[in-house]
């Protein structure tokens, strides 16, 4: 049975809102609770990496809220962006059954070594597709299946994300 416009419109704002909080957590909360947007088994993809399950989920937030600036480039080779915020547009929704949807859009990360960072006008660091699989569990919340970031422009400084071994992370 097709979707009402109505039905329509409070699937794409409940999985903007998802979206967005996951986000909000990430840059104002150093993802302490992104994991939680995902379900058990799910799955975060950005680029050629990614983190299955929750618990590696959160070792990477865990992991990327522990580096700060410097100590992150000349200890891992990394980035060492601290400040960083995300911008989503374009976001498309389409139910894929009762309790299961997907959403696409575009993603585009900001970030400096600093909070607040110094005045720049660097471009962004990447520009992405925004890929998820979400659905609607047993207590009606909706969580991310898979939430995958498929870069489409890098600049020279990649997002954490992107730059560390998630194997890694199991070695720590």
């Amino acid at each position: 049975m097709p979707m009402t416009p109505h039905d329509d419109l409070l699937l794409w704002h409940a999985l903007h809102r998802l979206e967005v909080k996951y986000w909000y957590d990430v840059d104002f909360n150093d993802g302490r609770t992104a994991h939680d947007f995902f379900t058990p088994d799910g799955v975060k993809i950005v680029g050629h990496n990614r983190f299955e399950g929750r618990e590696e989920i959160r070792a990477f937030y865990e992991w990327r809220a522990s580096q700060i600036g410097e100590k992150a480039v000349d200890r891992l080779a990394i980035s060492g962006v601290k400040a960083v915020r995300h911008l989503i547009t374009n976001l498309h929704v389409a139910s894929s059954s009762e309790r299961s949807a997907t959403a696409v859009g575009i993603i585009v990360f900001y970030g400096g070594l600093t909070y607040p960072s110094t005045r720049q006008s660097n471009p962004p660091m990447m520009v992405a597709d925004l890929i998820n699989e979400c659905v609607l569990d047993e207590d009606n919340v909706w969580r991310f299946k898979s939430h995958t970031l498929q870069p489409v422009f890098m600049s020279a400084a990649a997002p954490p994300s992107m730059e560390i071994d998630p194997i890694f992370l199991k070695d720590t």
